[in-house]
């Protein structure tokens, strides 16, 4: 061979050796932004969680001083025991990076003073109405204030971290596609189609790392979306209609108040299941808590709450055999009545959904049929994906097409199976198979997941 054919085929093969090195240290160190990305975005979002949940303490705590009622200070104390979560989640953090302890402190102060001031209002409200002494609030208005101006310095610091690391993210990143570019120049002639190959998988690359940061904005704006603009007017909406139910109304107020209640729960229903997905997709999945149970104490719940949105007979529920196992009740009911309300958007009118449970040897059956329409086969296969909505029969239901991929991940961290069978001429059925005990592992998102 030539001797300049050869030298620029090693000129060639040194530059990319070269550029591999280069390759590998800007690899490196776009694992280690990654990584330091990730703790910012999962700061970020522990931010959002904590104003979400100050929020919900603070609607339960006023729905309490109207109502005094246990429900309201129950859901109050578990709003408290989620903030305690998420302040030492950031307490966690800034002990190991100075810069923000003092905000961290600082909100960690005006959180605990907030709360602070609400179990002080709630003692001298409690005495009040013992002893018929008058009472009036004591609650600084400004506190939350105070509160949000702390967090919002937290956050505006974490953003500011996440743009830096963007900025050098993005310039190793031009530096990658420029040595690249020079070797795939200089092997051109030799190793076109191994340059080209490269090329394909760099873009790639870039690519999956696009939509991985769009899809962390995307999450960041839900969260903040559901847990500021939608939970507190929604949690107020909801006390005062609970606070007006307890009133003796004419009719036609009563009813129009009834359905106020359904469609505030209904829309907490569907923030509930958007909060999950988030849960599932960032946190590692859905909590449970399982205890001994019998099905029947989650199926007729879940049958009287139809009953009261459409009619005492639009559910024919039927229980059968040994249905003690070992669940979390409330995930279970979640995941049956996420199933009925499914089928109750396609019932036709006069029929009622059948509800069936059955006991087995080593678990327990849970049916769901409806008569509606049958659900294509195209669509069968995607149908517990989320957002996934190619059901040709969901041009009128409502939510998020959340609610199937919600049954599917509270039946597999019980080590269940649901299924769905549906075709022309026969019924359309969801079928879910519970160990009874056992089986119980995280509910972990997997967009490829059957």
């Amino acid at each position: 061979m030539p001797a300049r054919p050869v030298t620029g085929f090693v000129a060639a093969i040194l530059a990319i050796v070269v550029a591999v090195g280069v390759y590998l240290a800007v690899a490196k160190s776009r694992q280690e932004n990654a990584a330091r990305a990730a703790e910012s975005t999962d700061a970020v979002l522990a931010l959002e969680r904590l104003d979400a949940a100050v929020r919900e303490a603070e609607s339960s705590h006023r729905g309490y001083l109207l109502v005094r009622g246990p429900a309201e200070l129950a859901r109050h104390e578990r709003a408290v025991a989620a903030i305690r979560v998420e302040l030492a989640s950031l307490t966690q953090r800034a002990s190991r990076e100075p810069q923000r302890r003092a905000p961290t402190d600082a909100l960690v102060g005006r959180v605990d003073a907030a709360l602070a001031a609400m179990a002080e209002e709630r003692r001298a409200h409690d005495a009040a109405l013992l002893t018929g002494a008058s009472w009036h609030p004591t609650t600084d208005p400004h506190l939350l204030d105070d509160m949000e101006h702390a967090r919002g310095e937290l956050v505006a610091l974490e953003v500011g971290a996440l743009e830096q690391r963007e900025r050098a993210w993005s310039g190793k990143t031009a530096l990658g596609d420029a040595v690249f570019l020079v070797a795939n120049l200089a092997l051109a002639a030799v190793l076109l189609l191994a340059a080209r190959s490269v090329r394909q998988a760099l873009r790639a690359h870039e690519e999956r790392e696009r939509e991985r940061r769009v899809a962390l904005e995307v999450q960041a704006r839900i969260l903040g979306i559901v847990g500021h603009d939608l939970r507190t007017p929604l949690s107020a909406i909801e006390a005062g209609a609970t606070l007006l139910s307890q009133r003796t109304l004419p009719p036609a107020e009563a009813r129009t108040l009834a359905r106020i209640l359904s469609s505030s729960r209904r829309m907490a229903r569907m923030i509930g299941d958007l909060l999950d997905f988030t849960r599932v997709r960032d946190a590692g999945g859905i909590p449970l808590a399982p205890r001994a149970m019998d099905l029947r104490e989650v199926c007729r719940p879940v049958v009287d709450e139809a009953a009261l949105r459409h009619g005492p007979d639009a559910v024919a529920l039927s229980l059968d055999g040994n249905l003690s196992g070992a669940w979390d009740p409330d995930r279970l009911q979640q995941a049956i009545a996420n199933l009925v309300s499914n089928a109750l958007q396609y019932q036709p009118a006069g029929t009622p959904v059948r509800l069936r449970a059955a006991g087995e040897a080593d678990a327990v059956r849970v049916e769901v049929e409806n008569d509606g329409p049958p659900i294509p086969p195209e669509a069968t296969r995607a149908i517990f994906e989320p957002f996934r909505r190619g059901d040709v029969r969901q041009a009128g239901a409502d939510g998020l097409g959340l609610g199937l991929f919600i049954v599917r991940t509270i039946v597999e961290a019980h080590g269940g199976r649901v299924d769905v069978a549906s075709g022309p001429g026969r019924p359309t059925r969801f079928t879910v198979r519970l160990p009874r005990t056992g089986g119980l592992r995280p509910a972990v998102y997997s967009a490829g997941a059957r």
